[in-house]
């Protein structure tokens, strides 16, 4: 599951640098961020990203594509692992987009990614 922005927070870099870019636009966000989150839900019901305690879990591979306008929150939830003490791998992809994992032979970087996440999961499961 994709990390969520938190309803009514305020926008991380990479949000406001990828606002006007082909695959998201700031309007685009919020409107997915409403549906996803709409004002007074609980975002941790949503979103991994903002679980109370994120300790004991299995290893985790986080993969972010840097031209993505929600990269910021993949990296913090990579860095909210890590203070857990859970086990995490932060792999970015410079100039890949949001949902690029899903475009191989479209997005150069796709089968690169896939292919780290199938050895990720391979390493993980043979212990």
């Amino acid at each position: 599951m994709r990390p969520l922005p938190r309803h009514g927070h305020r926008s991380r870099t990479s949000r406001r640098s990828r606002a006007a870019g082909p695959t998201r636009a700031l309007p685009q966000l919020r409107l997915f961020q409403q549906l996803a989150v709409p004002p007074g839900a609980d975002a941790r019901a949503v979103s991994p990203l903002y679980a109370d305690d994120l300790s004991g879990l299995a290893p985790a591979l986080v993969v972010v594509p840097t031209r993505d306008a929600v990269a910021d929150h993949g990296r913090r939830y990579a860095e909210r692992l890590r203070e857990a003490g859970t086990p995490v791998r932060l792999s970015e992809y410079p100039g890949a987009r949001h949902a690029f994992l899903t475009l191989p032979g479209v997005e150069p970087q796709a089968e690169a990614a896939q292919a780290e996440i199938l050895a990720f999961l391979r390493a993980a499961l043979a212990k």
